[in-house]
C-alpha cells in the first residue's frame, strides 16, 4: 500500500522500506524482507533486498535507548529521503525481544522525520493492540499516530483468523480518485462474513466489559507481582507494559546457557499445568484481558515455583 501510494502521488522513485533489527513483521515474502530477524529471513534470502533496510533497535543490537533515532535518521539521509517510501516498526517489539519500550521521544521523532520527508509511517499492533497494553492500541501511550496501522490476533480475540490494514483518508483518497487507482491487493477470503462478524462480536464484548481499561489496572497488579521475581539472581529484567511482559534470564556461568535456564522452566511449567512461552532466555508472559487476579496469583506462584526448582537444579545461589 506505502509503495503504491507513492507511485500514484507522482513519486516511483521511493521505493526503499526501512523496519528495525530485531523486529517481527510476519512470514509472507514481503512480511520477511521487513522482519529483522535473521532466523527467519535465512532461509528465503536474498528477499526483497536492497529494498527493505534496517536501522538499528531501540534496545540491544547496534544501538540502545537515545542513539537509536539518531541512528535512524543517518540511515533516512544516508539513502536519500526521495527515495524511502516507508518505516515500519512495531511501537513495542514484540516477545521474540521481550516487549522493550521506546525510549521517551523516540517515536515522536520518527513521525516527525517522516512529516518532514514524505513517508509514510507505518505501525504494526498486531500482537499489542486490542487493549494487550492498557490502552486499544499502545500507540496512544505516546501520542503518535501512524499513517498506515495493521491489526490481527485481538482483532478476533482468536476465534477466527482475521487481520485488518487501517490507514488515514489522505492514504485511502489516493485509491478512491477513479477506476484504476484502486488498491492492487486483496485475497479470496478477504471480508470472510463469518470472521467479520466474530470480530464485531469480539469488540462489542471488549467495550461492553471496559475491557481496555481493566488491562490496565489488572497489568498494574502485575508488574507489582512479577517485578518481585527479580529477588532471583537468574532473573535479569522484569519489563513491559499492560497485560504483555517480559522475563529476561541471565546466567554467568559459561556452562549453563540462558536459553537452557529459560527451556528449563518452560518445560518445568508445562508439566505442572501452565503454558508459559519462553523465546530463548526471554519467558513471555501474555495473559487474556479477562484474567483475573486470582489468576494471576496463580500463575505467579508457579513461576516462583519453577525458577526456585530451576536454581536447585543449575546450582545457583540466591540473592
Amino acid at each position: 500500500m506505502a509503495r503504491q501510494y507513492q507511485v500514484q502521488i507522482g513519486q516511483p522513485q521511493r521505493r526503499h522500506v526501512i523496519g528495525r533489527k530485531n523486529s517481527y513483521h510476519g512470514t509472507t515474502l514481503g512480511g520477511t524482507s521487513v522482519t529483522g530477524i535473521e532466523w527467519f529471513r535465512e532461509p528465503f534470502g536474498p528477499l526483497l533486498s536492497p529494498d527493505c533496510v534496517f536501522a538499528p533497535p531501540t534496545r540491544g543490537g547496534e544501538a540502545d535507548g537515545e542513539s537509536a533515532l539518531p541512528a535512524m535518521q543517518k540511515l533516512v539521509e544516508e539513502l536519500g529521503p526521495e527515495t524511502v517510501a516507508c518505516i515500519i516498526m512495531d511501537p513495542i517489539p514484540g516477545s521474540n525481544t521481550g516487549y522493550p519500550l521506546p525510549p521517551d521521544g523516540y517515536l515522536q521523532g520518527v513521525r516527525k522525520l517522516c512529516d518532514e520527508h514524505g513517508i509514510l509511517l507505518i505501525f504494526d499492533e498486531v500482537q499489542t493492540g486490542f487493549g494487550k497494553t492498557g490502552k486499544w492500541f499502545a500507540c496512544e501511550h505516546w501520542n503518535v499516530v501512524p499513517d498506515i496501522l495493521t491489526i490481527g490476533k485481538g482483532f478476533t480475540g482468536g476465534y477466527l483468523p482475521l487481520a485488518a490494514t487501517v490507514t488515514t483518508p489522505k492514504i485511502a483518497d489516493v485509491f478512491r480518485k477513479e477506476a484504476g487507482q484502486e488498491l492492487r491487493s486483496g485475497g479470496t477470503y478477504g471480508g470472510h462474513t463469518l470472521c467479520c462478524a466474530a470480530t464485531l462480536a469480539n469488540i462489542e464484548y471488549i467495550e461492553k466489559h471496559d475491557l481496555v481499561n481493566k488491562a490496565a489496572d489488572t497489568g498494574k497488579y502485575l508488574q507489582e507481582q512479577l517485578e518481585k521475581l527479580s529477588r532471583f539472581e537468574i532473573v535479569g529484567d522484569v519489563r513491559g507494559i499492560g497485560l504483555l511482559w517480559a522475563i529476561e534470564l541471565q546466567s554467568d556461568r559459561d556452562e549453563i546457557s540462558k536459553q537452557d535456564i529459560g527451556l528449563w522452566i518452560r518445560d518445568w511449567c508445562h508439566n505442572h499445568g501452565m503454558i508459559l512461552r519462553c523465546n530463548g532466555h526471554i519467558l513471555v508472559i501474555a495473559p487474556a484481558l479477562i484474567i483475573s487476579r486470582d489468576e494471576i496469583d496463580l500463575m505467579i506462584d508457579l513461576i516462583n515455583q519453577a525458577i526456585t526448582a530451576a536454581i536447585d537444579h543449575f546450582g545457583f545461589l540466591t540473592k
